[in-house]
Formats: structure tokens, C-alpha cells, sequence
């Protein structure tokens, strides 16, 4: 019988990555019954998602109702066996509170349900001191916060978990504006010597499927995950490398004022700056040799093209 997999954030770069890796075995089909959970199930992005495997069954769901979300899903499949958890500050309708509020209650409502294996995705703060550093970055601070109820939830019961850890997103550099500011904010807060650390989402998206593939080899473990590690000088070559032009930004002053406006933003590049990621990718290259690195994500998964 195959397993069900609670999928949060189907629609999402993280959740569709992880839906991803685990439809790309060529015996995914009795794996898995994957159950994405979508506001709705009409969207398009929800239709194109449905349509990549019949394994993947469309869970109707809104983060502030977790045991309807259970309860649709179980109409579906039951036992689940795994959740996949991720949630964002940002959006309509969305603050920090409310995504510690939303996190916490998937932990608790999976251990109710007898979930056996939960993958929540969090942020990492400065690799193995990531479990005792909130930072003074908002949106870190709650993932944070739900981390701890997870691991302290989860003590003496049949739920293991995965906290995977990621860096900086390549997939935040897309065509257009927002690319571009992206790439103006690390220039206006980053020293040119600081280096930041970015992970794809595709590769997020394949540990998450290992955790649920390979359960004994992260069960109970925290993961932070980058696949490569640069300053804006030498991203900007990888970028000429590999497309043919440099890295994809607007001027320092525009992003300045836009950390300036949106005082998180700022927060979470001056960290970069003064504390940054720290994550061991020599290690943890080791273990997963296939991570991608800045040049591997612009030419494989990115919409940029080359010239």
C-alpha cells in the first residue's frame, strides 16, 4: 500500500519541489499517494500540478483550519504517514504570528493523527547553533519558535521529524524587477569581501523527499542546506560564465530604500552581513554530492536564457 504524504505549500517553489522529488522515481506510483493541499483546487497552478502524476491527489485546505485540512485529506487516503510542512510570513492575510500559529498546529495536529514522519522547512541561523539562535530577524525568530515545539512536541512519541535548514534561494532571482532587487539589496547590504550562501529549491525539495524515502537517515535530524557560497563579484561572474551577463540587479540605492521601507528585509540582509548562514557545504556535499551550485541552477532550473 502506498504511503500518504501531506504536501503544505503544493502550489509553492518548496512544496512543488518536493512533490517533484518524489514523483521522479520510476516506481513513485506505489510509493506514494501524494496529497497537495490547495486553497484551490480550480487554479491553474493547482490543475498543471494534478496533471504530472496520478499519484497526486488535490487536498482543498487553508493553513488557519489544520484538522480540516486532515480531515479532507484522510477522506482521500488513510493512514498519513508523513506532512510536509511549510508556511510564509508574507501574503494576504499572513504575519509571523500567524505563521508560528499555523506551523505549531500542523506539528500537533499530525501527532494526534498519528503521523509517523514530519518534514517541516525552516531557515538556517548559523548552522549547528541554529536550534538556539533565533536572531532578531522576525520571520526567522518564528521558524525558530516552531522548531522548538516540534522537537520538544515529538519527544516520546512514534513521530520522527526532519528540520531541513535552507540558505538564501537562487530561485530569488527571476526575470524582472524583483530579480533585480534581489540582486540590489545584497549589493547595498553585504560588504563586496561577505559571501552569502544559496540553495535551489529544487534541491530543498530533494531532501525533503529523501527524508521520506530514507527515514533512518534523518529521522530526529536537523539539515541545513546550501549549495554554494559567493560574493556578489563572484556571482556576477557565474552569471557571465554561464549566460553570458552579469548578475541580475539594479541600482544599490533602489534597494537600500527598499530594505529601508520594508524593515525586515533590512534586517535580514544586515544579518547576512554581520552573521550570515553557516552552513558546512563541504560536509554536506560529501553526503549529497548533487547539489547544485549558482552556475548548475542558472543554466538547468532558471528562466534566464543565454546570450
Amino acid at each position: 500500500m502506498s504511503k500518504g504524504i501531506l504536501i503544505t505549500g503544493a502550489t509553492g517553489k518548496q512544496g512543488g519541489a518536493t512533490i517533484d522529488a518524489l514523483i521522479s522515481s520510476p516506481s513513485h506510483s506505489s510509493d506514494f499517494t501524494i496529497l497537495a493541499v490547495t486553497r484551490n483546487p480550480s487554479s491553474a497552478s493547482a490543475t498543471a500540478l494534478q496533471n504530472k502524476s496520478p499519484a497526486i491527489k488535490l487536498v482543498t485546505g487553508d493553513l488557519n483550519d489544520v484538522p480540516g485540512i486532515f480531515n479532507a485529506a484522510e477522506a482521500i487516503h488513510k493512514p498519513i504517514h508523513g506532512v510536509f510542512s511549510v508556511q510564509t510570513f508574507a501574503g494576504q492575510g499572513q504575519s509571523v504570528d500567524t505563521e508560528e500559529k499555523q506551523g505549531k498546529a500542523l506539528i500537533d495536529e499530525a501527532l494526534k493523527r498519528g503521523v509517523n514522519h514530519f518534514v517541516y522547512t525552516s531557515v538556517d541561523r548559523g548552522g549547528d547553533k541554529s536550534l538556539d539562535n533565533p536572531t532578531n530577524i522576525p520571520h526567522f525568530r518564528s521558524k525558530h519558535n516552531i522548531e522548538r515545539h516540534l522537537v520538544d512536541s515529538a519527544k516520546g512519541t512514534n513521530m520522527s521529524y526532519t528540520i531541513l535548514r535552507p540558505t538564501a534561494f537562487m530561485d530569488n532571482w527571476v526575470p524582472g524587477f524583483m530579480g533585480k532587487m534581489f540582486g540590489a539589496m545584497w549589493t547595498s547590504a553585504l560588504a563586496p569581501d561577505r559571501k552569502l550562501q544559496l540553495i535551489s529549491t529544487k534541491d530543498i525539495g530533494s531532501f525533503a523527499a529523501q527524508a521520506f524515502r530514507n527515514p533512518d537517515r534523518f529521522n530526529n535530524r536537523a539539515v541545513s542546506l546550501a549549495g554554494d557560497e559567493l560574493t556578489f563579484a563572484e556571482a556576477s561572474k557565474v552569471w557571465q560564465d554561464t549566460v553570458g551577463y552579469g548578475a541580475p540587479a539594479t541600482y544599490s540605492f533602489m534597494g537600500g530604500g527598499l530594505m529601508w521601507a520594508v524593515k525586515e528585509l533590512g534586517t535580514m540582509f544586515r544579518w547576512f552581513d554581520t552573521d550570515g548562514y553557516q552552513v558546512d557545504i563541504p560536509a554536506l556535499k560529501k553526503e549529497h554530492p548533487g547539489l547544485q551550485t549558482l552556475g548548475d541552477w542558472i543554466e538547468k532550473e532558471s528562466a534566464f536564457k543565454k546570450q
